[in-house]
């Protein structure tokens, strides 16, 4: 079970996941969301988050192109995780892990939209688009 919050700490959740699914996530969506070049995800079920507090601040942002929601904090903003009603899976913002230090992507994804000025610096598998969860699978083994 790993524990998480946004800055302030108005909304904490726990996951009820192993984490071994992180990718860091290249696409223009995340890229603008974050105003980063990249951003670590951890693919989990959505059964898996429980929010333990707070869950009426968690406001949502559709992004209609894409089919989900970015979920955050309305009091500090903190990007928390983002769902679509049409998967079963979600992704959670690693960076509001109580702890995330022991976490370690497994590739980079959505290379296809990436800056194409950014220069990689990890040895990590790279995909043009998103990746097939059986293909991450292999890479954790």
């Amino acid at each position: 079970m790993h524990q998480g919050s946004c800055l302030c700490g108005a909304i904490k959740y726990r996951v009820d996941d192993d984490l071994n699914s992180i990718v860091n996530c290249h696409c223009q969506y995340c890229r603008k969301a974050h105003g980063a070049e990249f951003i670590p995800i951890a693919i989990i079920p959505q059964s898996s988050l429980v929010i333990t507090q707070g869950s009426e601040l968690v406001s949502k942002y559709e992004v209609e192109a894409v089919n989900a929601f970015r979920c955050f904090c309305c009091q500090c903003g903190t990007r928390l995780y983002n769902h679509s009603p049409t998967f079963e899976m979600m992704t959670l913002i690693t960076a509001t892990l109580n702890d995330a230090t022991n976490l370690k992507p497994i590739a980079n994804i959505n290379m296809e939209s990436s800056n194409p000025n950014f220069v990689q610096f990890n040895n990590l598998p790279f995909f043009e688009a998103l990746a097939e969860m059986s293909e991450l699978r292999e890479l954790k083994n």
